[in-house]
């Protein structure tokens, strides 16, 4: 019989139509639901069909794009609503990446393409919502951010016409008094979308954007799918290839940093702050995949030099951890930052201690381990007041249970070893991991620090 079917034409046949009507029944469903998906998408997200006119310091505005209405939040163009406002703006569009940012009145913005992780005065915060991006022009969601920046919003619309939308919305905007201050608190989005469109509602008439926003639950940073474990990278000194003699094993070349940067960048890591990182591990914070912290010990000016302009490049955050008195004297035989270096880097690098001058060995022993508690508790709280800090990298990674009391009795909060490991929620605070970059670390050993060390 199996002999028969392989002769017979009629089987072959019939098996060539059954794999031809599989592959039409594949085909005709693929061109149902792509239009279905896109239909879904469509539904949730429309244009306000109505005239904008946003007021502001008495005078008037005509929006001329229009404002979009996505799953019940009202996005607003961020270019043509921050010019208006006043604002500095600008973009970064790289490996398929676009970040858009705004300074306006002490707050800085900073948003991106295809997330709703978004940075407001350096802090990594959640929007309510992915950024729309029509024809070019890159939206946000209005009453949310500016609520941040402490304006107040209120929305009247005129008669509704024959199709029953309102003809015509105006939208209030009253700036923020020079004393008010909106801290960054943790984002959570509670449901903007109720009373978002304010007199556009169900019921018309006119609403007050903050009205409701009194009565908001604390805000938190809500991510899905959300980080696991935070990789915190250790650097020192930088300097360019043809100036590296080979002597030192924790200098690497500016060349290999930068290429480090941009890989960073082309493959959509983020980095945190360490008021952030601190949250993450106490559980009060949720933190995007591919979240990672830069820290740089010793405080070289190397750092400015070669590290700083790259990062702001990427608009990258990163931690100093500085012997603070090197920054006071000039007998370091390694340039080291001043504070005019550290007040022209700040929009890029926070300042944490690495103690005040503690980085040197007696005998064989590390001195933060051979002084006496009463010089070591003295240098921790000196080194701390002058760089108003929270967090300490421990000297040559030496501690022990005397130094985590000293460090707590003296107001740090967290501390960092060189240990290797990612960070976790939940792990002890003063004894932090860190994934240490060398010269011998090549991009294929740079990506396996970040994506799996353990």
């Amino acid at each position: 019989m199996e002999a028969e079917k392989k002769m017979n034409p009629v089987f072959r046949t019939s098996g060539n139509t059954a794999i031809r009507d599989l592959i039409l029944l594949f085909l005709i469903l693929l061109f149902l639901v792509i239009p279905t998906r896109e239909r879904a998408q469509a539904q949730t997200q429309q244009n306000i069909p109505f005239p904008i006119t946003l007021h502001l310091d008495g005078k008037e505005h005509q929006l001329r794009n229009p404002l979009i209405l996505k799953d019940g939040v009202t996005f607003a163009p961020f270019r043509e609503v921050f010019t208006l406002l006043g604002g500095e703006i600008g973009y970064t569009s790289k490996y398929g990446r676009l970040l858009v940012w705004a300074e306006l009145e002490g707050h800085h913005f900073l948003l991106e393409k295809g997330t709703p992780a978004f940075y407001h005065n350096n802090v990594l915060l959640s929007l309510p919502g992915v950024p729309p991006l029509r024809e070019r022009t890159f939206y946000f969601p209005l009453r949310f951010l500016l609520d941040r920046a402490g304006y107040r919003l209120h929305w009247e619309t005129g008669p509704r016409g024959n199709n029953g939308e309102p003809a015509r919305a105006d939208i209030y905007l009253q700036r923020p008094s020079p004393r008010q201050m909106v801290e960054a608190e943790v984002i959570e989005h509670t449901g903007e979308g109720n009373g978002e469109n304010g007199g556009s509602g169900e019921n018309g008439g006119s609403g007050d954007a903050n009205s409701a926003g009194d009565q908001k639950a604390p805000l938190q940073a809500r991510f899905s799918p959300q980080a696991h474990r935070v990789p915190v990278l250790m650097y020192h000194h930088l300097l360019p290839e043809a100036e590296y003699d080979g002597s030192s094993g924790t200098i690497i070349s500016a060349e290999a940093f930068a290429e480090q940067m941009e890989y960073l960048f082309a493959n959509g890591y983020r980095t945190v702050t360490l008021e952030d990182l601190y949250l993450f591990i106490t559980g009060q914070k949720e933190l995007p995949p591919k979240s990672v912290v830069l820290t740089f010990d010793d405080g070289y000016a190397s750092n400015y030099d070669y590290a700083y302009p790259r990062m702001k490049q990427f608009h990258f955050r990163a931690v100093q951890f500085p012997l603070t008195a090197c920054i006071e004297k000039t007998t370091c035989w390694v340039p080291r930052m001043t504070w005019e270096m550290m007040a022209d880097s700040a929009d890029v690098f926070e300042f944490h201690s690495h103690s005040h001058n503690l980085h040197y060995y007696i005998g064989d022993r590390q001195a933060l381990l051979a002084v006496s508690p009463e010089q070591a508790l003295e240098d921790l709280r000196h080194s701390r007041e002058l760089l108003d800090c929270f967090a300490f990298a421990y000297p040559f990674g030496a501690f022990n249970e005397e130094t985590i009391k000293m460090l707590k009795d003296t107001g740090y909060k967290m501390a960092f070893t060189i240990r290797p490991g990612y960070v976790y929620p939940g792990d002890d605070l003063y004894r932090l991991k860190r994934l240490g970059v060398y010269p011998e670390t090549k991009l294929e050993d740079f990506i396996r620090l970040l994506e799996n060390f353990e």
